[in-house]
């Protein structure tokens, strides 16, 4: 059988100069009373980038030094002298008090000063500073700014920062729907996100979604949640902006849901890739891997086979784009919002009938036309067998999350099985049986 080698390239906003060649696995908040220890357990559990969250001016400048050390990338964060998060005036009532618990125990703990609630920034300083330590990419601006007042700071950042070091990622994170003044209710969420890339237009555009909480344990488990309808959204955005998709996922149970399974962490990580997203930015090591000393917590085995997995599949995902998402029809099914963004089968390259319960469908080509599925099992809690109909005879082929290579898994059909674990996904490429048989493998050329 034929392999082919084909060539994939750097990705990036057409408009800057930051360009990402790998599929980025990151985490925020590395940190806590042993800098060695977080940083080391980034590195062993599979993570290539350590995203400085919430740092004291001591630990970001020991994380420079340890990242460098293990070999990750860093993007580094310090409030203390740039950027912030939230809504970063507390005088403000129309902005303040959500956070103003978390806002000042930073400022208690030395995180931020009041320079940080007032847009005076030291981002030029800081890089020409630290642009010889090859561990820093790139500079966390801001953590979910709300309104256009820090859009604007943002931008100033964002342009600074790339006249400083194109190379480096300027990096600003949007917030989820779920935040205290945007919401899907009243319409403000999507023109909150058009807002955010329109103003600031980042390198990447990525948010975050957190949905397990105590209403998600339940018969329902995540069918009713936003989160589907945000990620559509997003994606949408990026895509008319041609601007890279990144996506904060649950990896601890911060919001203390009295059920908190690693299924739950892999159904939000493929939910995303699904979608199309090149980066998953893991939320948050210290609680979810390692404990606030750096010993290793029982996820850890896990998310290190997870990370495994998306290593393999890295280069493929880069090279492919996400064209259509499709839903069975309990996804949302009420949620009126959802409405603007559920794609009709009839749409669909493959599908020829609707999906099973609790399963959902990515299709993807790459720049060669070649064609992709991502099939997923939205059930957290049960493993399933899906049976997907198509349109045609395929014949079918597994990228494998061992060695991200392709192997035939079916000659030729219209009809295919699949057994997925709980909160599991599969990437497929289908070729039309007729055709004479090949393999794919994608290799980066700069």
């Amino acid at each position: 059988m034929e392999h082919k080698i084909l060539n994939r390239y750097p990705i990036g906003n057409p408009r800057r100069k930051w360009r990402q060649d790998h599929f980025v696995l990151s985490q925020f908040k590395a940190i806590g009373n042993n800098m060695r220890k977080h940083i080391k357990a980034c590195a062993d559990v599979g993570f290539d980038t350590v995203e400085l969250g919430w740092a004291s001016d001591e630990q970001a400048d020991a994380a420079v030094q340890l990242c460098e050390q293990f070999g990750l990338r860093l993007i580094y964060q310090n409030m203390s002298r740039f950027g912030g998060a939230w809504d970063r005036d507390p005088t403000n009532a129309n902005h303040g008090p959500h956070f103003s618990w978390m806002r000042q125990r930073l400022i208690d703990s030395g995180v931020w000063k009041e320079s940080s609630f007032k847009g005076e920034t030291d981002i030029r300083k800081v890089i020409a500073e630290k642009r010889h330590w090859r561990s820093v990419v790139g500079y966390y601006l801001w953590d979910e700014p709300f309104v256009d007042e820090q859009f604007t700071v943002c931008r100033q950042l964002t342009d600074d920062c790339e006249a400083e070091d194109p190379s480096a990622l300027a990096f600003t994170v949007a917030n989820p729907s779920y935040n205290p003044y945007f919401h899907w209710d009243d319409g403000a969420f999507r023109t909150y996100i058009e807002r955010f890339a329109d103003v600031i237009d980042p390198p990447v555009l990525s948010f975050d979604y957190y949905p397990i909480n105590p209403t998600s344990i339940g018969e329902n488990q995540l069918d009713d949640s936003p989160m589907w309808c945000d990620l559509a959204a997003v994606k949408r955005v990026a895509d008319e902006r041609n601007i890279p998709f990144w996506f904060y996922y649950q990896g601890a149970n911060y919001k203390d849901a009295p059920l908190f399974t690693f299924p739950m962490v892999r159904l939000s990580m493929y939910a995303a890739a699904m979608h199309g997203v090149k980066a998953l930015q893991h939320y948050c090591a210290t609680g979810a891997i390692v404990d606030i000393d750096g010993n290793r917590l029982p996820f850890f085995d896990h998310q290190k086979r997870i990370n495994t997995e998306f290593k393999a599949l890295g280069d493929t995902l880069m090279a492919l784009t996400c064209k259509r998402v499709f839903h069975d029809a309990g996804c949302l099914a009420d949620f009126e919002p959802m409405k603007s963004y559920v794609q009709p089968f009839s749409d669909s390259a493959f599908l020829a009938e609707p999906l099973p319960f609790r399963t959902s469908v990515g299709e993807f080509e790459d720049a060669y036309g070649n064609r992709y599925l991502m099939v997923l099992n939205r059930d957290y809690a049960s493993d399933k067998t899906v049976t997907l109909t198509f349109k045609d005879n395929y014949r079918i082929y597994e990228v494998s999350r061992d060695d991200g290579l392709q192997y035939v898994k079916n000659e030729g059909t219209d009809r295919l099985s699949l057994h997925l674990e709980a909160g599991d996904a599969v990437l497929l490429r289908l070729q039309p049986a007729d055709e004479d048989a090949f393999t794919i493998e994608y290799r980066l050329v700069k």
